[in-house]
């Protein structure tokens, strides 16, 4: 009987071999273009994030600082040492500059009250400054608000610390960590003659604006403090730093002729121009960046791995001029 070989069906190991190693190599490539796109795709949402935190930061800095010094008649008396030492009025707005970190901004103008909430009027004279005021109505006010008392030519700030309905009077009581406006001998003498009946009394709000970059250093975050007694808020998280440029009319002929970085009269002030520098939540393997230099403060001294952007506005303020 003749005996016929016959081949067995199957793959040699070379084969074999041969697809493992096209396999892997299809699989890295897989693998490759998926780490890729997930890394993109995190990095686009980081970003992402962090532009609408720099608009959001923009948007309520820039309205407040549009309708600084509205309805305020004149410059607004208020305690030595809150806002800083040797500063005892305020008009619309004071510029904080700082040349080694983030700049603050104080600004004041007069709260909105419609038909709900008007302003009061007193109803008898108020030669020197007191513990309360008799007013002819005390519809909107609430324990802790500031306020003002005006007769159009001068004004002083106070803050509310009980609102008497029954009797119609707004105590302002002195002392106390949140009475910093009520202080005894730290708020100055009313005008000579004091404030006579028909004077205003109406709500402000007194805001600050700064760069919170030590509660948590990771996210240095803006802030505004609606001052009083109510805690700051956050405005805008990762916003890095704030610098505030000023447009001045230096010769009084309306028109703004001049930048400072550091006014020495606010009431000159016609524009402000506002820089932020946002960055992303969190610092990304692999990117070199500084943190470049903004206004008057000098570029950071290395990279961190954060990616940033920086957003500029240009602002009018209308009401600035005493």
């Amino acid at each position: 009987m003749r005996m016929r070989s016959r081949r067995e069906a199957g793959f040699t190991l070379v084969e074999l071999m041969a697809s493992v190693v096209i396999f892997s190599i299809a699989m890295t490539a897989v693998f490759a273009t998926y780490s890729f796109q997930k890394k993109s795709f995190e990095v686009q949402s980081q970003v992402a994030a962090m532009q609408q935190n720099q608009r959001e930061g923009m948007e309520v800095l820039s309205r407040d600082l549009r309708l600084a010094g509205y309805g305020i008649p004149a410059p607004v008396t208020i305690p030595n040492n809150v806002i800083g030492a040797g500063v005892t009025t305020i008009r619309s707005l004071y510029p904080v500059d700082n040349t080694v970190g983030p700049d603050s901004i104080y600004i004041l103008y007069l709260y909105d009250m419609d038909a709900n909430q008007p302003p009061t009027e007193i109803t008898s004279p108020m030669p020197d400054s007191s513990a309360e005021f008799n007013v002819d109505s005390v519809t909107g006010f609430w324990d802790g608000d500031l306020c003002i008392i005006t007769n159009g030519s001068a004004a002083d700030m106070f803050q509310v610390t009980q609102v008497q309905g029954g009797a119609l009077k707004l105590q302002h009581n002195p002392g106390g960590s949140a009475r910093d406006y009520n202080e005894p001998g730290g708020h100055n003498t009313f005008p000579p003659g004091g404030y006579s009946t028909g004077s205003t009394l109406s709500k402000v709000r007194f805001l600050r604006y700064y760069i919170d970059s030590t509660t948590d250093p990771t996210r240095p975050t803006l802030m505004v403090d609606r001052l009083g007694s109510a805690a700051p808020q956050p405005v805008g998280d990762s916003i890095e730093d704030m610098q505030l440029q000023y447009r001045l009319d230096t010769d009084g002929d309306g028109v703004a002729d001049a930048w400072s970085d550091n006014p020495g009269n606010p009431a000159q002030i016609r524009q402000v121009r506002i820089l932020l520098i946002a960055r992303t939540k969190f610092p990304e393997k692999g990117w070199t960046e500084v943190r470049p230099a903004l206004g008057n403060h000098a570029a950071g001294t290395g990279t961190d791995g954060y990616r940033r952007r920086v957003l500029e506005l240009t602002v009018d303020v209308r009401n600035s001029g005493v």
